[in-house]
């Protein structure tokens, strides 16, 4: 066993090099890498894949020509489509985050500001649409999460049986505990349903609370929406939902269609759509239960989304942070403020804890041509420290390339975060030949690149590597052994360990649906010392206790992080919760 081990660290030693090879971070600022230059397609949505770490795009169809057709020559034929009743050119691709490689897929219907999640069985759900998608559900099976998969036609599946609302445009998908989504709100539609349903054909649900929060001020006169692509989280106390829309926010009893609590509005501007907030649920800790603490930040946004002149220069964005403790009953928002002002940003929690905020613009607000001044370095955000405290501007060396409206960004399996997309145009424009719009500063063109920020994480330094593990599909309450190896430090004394869980989320409009961030118990930790190339090292097995509940960790796939002195494993190891 020994000798096996010691052969496989090795090899995965020599990953690590060359790993650190590829991403310079001397400043300890993070690093900038390009995937590719030309994905073929603009991303509106993206989701990494379980297992494989390729990362499905998509963007929409009824707006033109992308970038790419197929090469076999298949078109889709739709008689009302805005511009191409039959067209050829593709809108949706998987890729290959190191390599670049990329694989064509196909669907008939409009997703356009849609909204989906993983499925328990890796499979990748997703819902509405615009135009003729608006009703429609798709799934991309686990077979197809491969640029080249074994069939040779693996693309997304389109379900006969019709949602419940006449529209789910700009809706929220949310995981349950019994591998249900639950489809929350959208565009004109203020109520919530389940996919797959419950009973057929499919019921809706009346959500009064969507309703009040689509205006936007006190006398309820001025439409918003303000409230679309509401902020939806599982809570692990109870399995009810914490949901935020405009300002407001609630726990919600999905079951019984009942309001449990109510929170004070959060101060100052809208947050969602189109005022361009961010939001996420920090992490739920072994420490506390799981549930004895659980807190939301929401961030940025636009402090106006209409002017009277709407040439002038746009405003700038919210700089203001709002958190607050949703299980404490009266409790209220402490708020903060950024460094620079944002909207469009996108928070994508960490494997060290921290959250990540990066893509967005200054000023202005979501929508064609309605933003300036993109805010091109990411923000570090410590939910550890003392109020601030807390936020930290990383000064590496901006890529250049603007990530605004219709960005997306994901965490990928080596401890990066990808980015890609940005179209504040209504079609594929890449050159700007009207002298008339958008104004100056507000000319942004479609953007095909896809590129990957490695966070500092700690300065970069020792990353630990996981070896291998005793089981891949996991019950709840059991215990899960894994082991790693990592090198002896200066102080060993004072080497922390961190065992974190996080699923793939569905990433859109600067929400990433589905996004949690649980940290496990270490039951046991044994170490043998050891060198490998000459080098101090150790091999450690941990036994780690997998919780009790499906609503901390509903029924899906994860990634597991060893994270040692706030320095994440080179790689995750994927597992699934059953």
């Amino acid at each position: 066993m020994g000798e096996w081990r010691g052969g496989l660290v090795v090899m995965v030693l020599a990953m690590v090099v060359m790993y650190e090879g590829l991403v310079v971070d001397v400043e300890g600022a993070g690093a900038w890498r390009v995937v590719t230059k030309n994905a073929g397609i603009t991303a509106m949505h993206a989701a990494v894949a379980p297992v494989t770490g390729n990362v499905v795009l998509l963007h929409q169809t009824n707006n033109g020509p992308s970038n790419m057709t197929f090469p076999d020559g298949r078109c889709k034929y739709y008689p009302d489509d805005r511009f191409l009743p039959k067209d050829c050119f593709v809108h949706s691709v998987i890729i290959d985050p190191n390599s670049g490689v990329v694989r064509p897929l196909f669907f008939q219907t409009d997703t356009q500001c849609s909204s989906g999640q993983f499925l328990r069985d890796g499979t990748l759900g997703q819902t509405g649409g615009d135009r003729e998608g608006t009703q429609i559900t798709r799934t991309l099976p686990f077979k197809c999460m491969y640029v080249n998969p074994t069939d040779k036609i693996c693309d997304w599946v389109e379900s006969s049986q019709k949602m419940a609302a006449n529209t789910r445009w700009y809706a929220t998908n949310q995981l349950l505990p019994d591998g249900r989504q639950i489809v929350v709100g959208g565009r004109g539609s203020p109520s919530y349903e389940f996919v797959p349903p419950y009973t057929v054909p499919p019921p809706k649900y009346d959500m009064p609370f969507l309703n009040v929060t689509s205006f936007d001020g006190p006398d309820k006169t001025k439409n918003g929406p303000n409230n679309i692509y509401p902020y939806v989280y599982l809570l692990p106390s109870s399995g009810y939902l914490y949901i935020f829309a405009n300002r407001d926010s609630i726990i919600f009893d999905y079951k019984n269609n009942v309001v449990i609590r109510s929170f004070p509005q959060i101060p100052g501007n809208p947050r969602n759509y189109p005022s361009g907030g961010s939001s996420v649920m920090l992490p739920l800790t072994w420490q506390n239960g799981f549930k004895n603490k659980v807190e939301v930040v929401v961030c940025g946004g636009a402090t106006v989304t209409w002017v009277a002149n709407n040439s002038m220069p746009q405003p700038y964005c919210s700089v203001s942070c709002g958190r607050i403790e949703v299980t404490k009953a009266g409790s209220d928002w402490a708020m903060e403020n950024m460094d620079i002002p944002r909207c469009m940003g996108d928070m994508v929690l960490l494997p060290d804890t921290n959250v990540l905020i990066i893509n967005g613009a200054q000023r202005g607000w979501q929508g064609w041509d309605n933003a300036a001044e993109p805010a091109k370095n990411p923000i570090l955000y410590n939910p550890t420290k003392p109020a601030g405290q807390r936020f930290t501007t990383l000064d590496a060396p901006p890529s250049g390339t603007p990530r605004m409206y219709h960005s997306t960004a994901n965490l990928l399996t080596d401890g990066s975060v990808m980015v890609a997309g940005s179209n504040t145009n209504e079609f594929y424009k890449f050159t700007n030949n009207n002298k008339y719009w958008p104004p100056p500063g507000r000319f942004f063109p479609t953007e095909l690149s896809v590129e990957t920020f490695t966070p500092p994480y700690a300065g970069l330094g020792d990353r630990p590597v996981i070896l291998s593990s005793n089981a891949t599909t996991v019950k709840f309450n059991s215990v899960l052994q894994i082991v790693f190896w990592d090198n002896i430090s200066q102080n060993p004394s004072t080497d922390t360990f961190l065992f974190t869980l996080n699923p793939p989320a569905f990433s859109t409009h600067s929400f990433s649906h589905g996004q949690r961030l649980v940290s496990l118990q270490a039951l046991k930790i044994t170490t043998t010392s050891g060198t490998q190339n000459g080098k101090p090292g150790n091999m450690r097995t941990v036994d780690l206790q997998i919780p009790v509940y499906t609503t901390v960790l509903p029924p899906a796939y994860y990634m597991l992080w060893v994270v040692k002195n706030g320095n994440p494993s080179v790689s995750c190891l994927w597992i699934q919760t059953r």
